[in-house]
């Protein structure tokens, strides 16, 4: 699977979302699915989608929330704060880099508002199984998987027609192994078969 963005950026962005959350809701005192919503048309999750060094690196929390709300926010930034509401935001951070799913195509299937709910127990938990969870609620599929159903294909009938093993087929499409690690050979017959590129299969 291609990540959103070079992971080394991953550390900040998780800090600089979390940290926009926890002043949203505890400092402005804004519905947190309200915040998601100008999170998004203020353009800034775009530029948290692409790892933009400009307001990744460049701006605090306290500016990037300027920048959102265009006001001067209210409240100050906390360095770090372990409330429900930065846990949010750092798992969602997380789960579009790891996904390279935009914030809103994975908040509109999972909003903000019941993701929240499950800070307890998941909070204490490898951010791993936040996102199992995130990729269940949003019923998450694997573009090998996805093409192959746009297609009508069954397992067997892709493994026949690509020449690429059945065992093969499936451990891709259930994420036991990753697609991009196969062969090329392996990805290019995938794709002939579905008549996609191989770029569009390890997405």
């Amino acid at each position: 699977m291609i990540h959103a963005y070079d992971k080394m950026y991953l550390y900040y962005e998780q800090r600089k979302v979390g940290g926009l959350f926890q002043m949203a809701v505890m400092e402005e005192h804004m519905d947190i699915d309200e915040f998601m919503e100008k999170f998004i048309s203020s353009g800034m999750a775009m530029a948290f989608e692409i790892a933009n060094a400009k307001y990744v690196l460049g701006k605090s929390v306290y500016e990037l929330m300027r920048i959102i709300l265009q006001r001067e926010p209210v409240g100050r930034e906390h360095p770090y704060a372990a409330t429900p509401a930065y846990w949010v935001g750092w798992v969602l951070a997380y789960a579009q880099w790891y996904l390279n799913r935009t914030f809103e195509q994975i908040t509109d299937k999972f909003p903000c508002s019941m993701l929240i709910l499950y800070y307890f127990p998941y909070h204490e938990m490898a951010i791993s199984k936040s996102l199992d969870l995130i990729k269940e609620k949003i019923s998450y599929d694997l573009p090998l998987r996805a093409f192959r159903k746009e297609r009508h294909f069954t397992q067997e009938e892709l493994a026949r027609f690509s020449g690429v093993p059945l065992r093969s087929i499936r451990a891709y499409e259930q994420g036991k192994v990753e697609l991009y690690t196969a062969q090329a050979e392996t990805v290019y017959r995938l794709a002939k078969a579905l008549s996609v590129t191989m770029e569009e299969l390890v997405c």
